[in-house]
């Protein structure tokens, strides 16, 4: 069967090629729109501001490709951060990238609790995200951005483990609650959902009118694997989100440099599946 869901390319595997080259490559495989990664070589955006996004308007409008969500790469920031330089420089970087988004069209913007210090206090981390995600819905708020937050990987995987909290979705909810803003959100990545031992029914019974975005990606307990390549039983999967009636975008970014040789296959492959044409 057909998905039905808006699908969503990224430029972000496409980092060792220029912009000019990842947009040629997703109007071949007619996607609806872009999960936009504002990294070099393609824009530059940090604490500190972001270029002119004229000549990228531009490039999207001719070809045909609406921003519709941003992910910016969380790099030194962390949501996580104690009260500090790195907090400060954090909040800065999220009130550039929640106007970029706004300047762009995204409706939505992508973040999550990656980068923490795994010497802090669990609690102690999760107290300081809510703090500086309630300052920061405001803003968003008014620029009609929703905020998405993404769980991360964990201690159960130790090569790629981006935090000690925010990934098991009883947390995610938490933190909503804390917070309490029509501007927060949470974004489904299935691989990262997989190794906290959490599904996609108990995730959309608990968090199913606050999900705004959904990374249907393969993968293991090494990292995000184009579909086919992973170990995760993806046409369940596919099958529990339709049951669930989700009806917004789905995002084909799976992070990582993996495919930076052939950033255009793990989009070419879901695609194949999500059209029809295999299993």
């Amino acid at each position: 069967m057909r998905a039905t869901w808006p699908l969503l390319g990224s430029n972000g595997p496409y980092s060792r090629v220029p912009l000019a080259a990842f947009l040629e490559a997703e109007v071949r495989l007619g996607l609806d729109g872009v999960d936009f990664v504002p990294q070099t070589p393609h824009f530059w955006c940090s604490h500190t501001g972001h270029e002119s996004t004229a000549p990228l308007r531009a490039a999207l409008a001719e070809a045909g490709l609406p921003v519709r969500v941003l992910t910016p790469p969380p790099y030194r920031y962390s949501l996580t951060a104690p009260p500090g330089r790195q907090r400060e420089a954090t909040l800065d970087y999220y009130r550039v990238c929640i106007a970029l988004a706004a300047e762009l069209g995204a409706g939505r913007l992508v973040l999550g609790a990656a980068g923490a210090c795994w010497d802090i206090e669990p609690e102690a981390l999760r107290r300081n995200a809510a703090g500086l995600l309630s300052e920061l819905c405001p803003q968003a708020e008014a620029a009609g951005v929703r905020l998405l937050l993404a769980p991360v990987m964990g201690p159960e995987t130790p090569l790629i483990a981006e935090s000690p909290v925010l990934g098991r979705l009883e947390e995610l909810s938490e933190l909503l609650r804390r917070v309490d803003s029509p501007a927060l959100g949470v974004c489904l990545d299935t691989n990262v959902m997989s190794t906290w031992g959490d599904s996609i029914p108990r995730w959309f019974e608990r968090l199913g009118e606050h999900t705004g975005l959904v990374r249907l990606c393969d993968g293991n307990y090494h990292g995000w694997r184009a579909w086919g390549e992973g170990v995760l039983p993806m046409e369940r999967y596919r099958a529990e989100l339709e049951a669930a009636g989700y009806a917004g975008p789905v995002s084909l970014l799976l992070p990582g440099d993996r495919y930076a040789g052939r950033p255009s296959w793990p989009e070419e492959r879901g695609l194949e599946v999500l059209r029809g044409g295999a299993e």
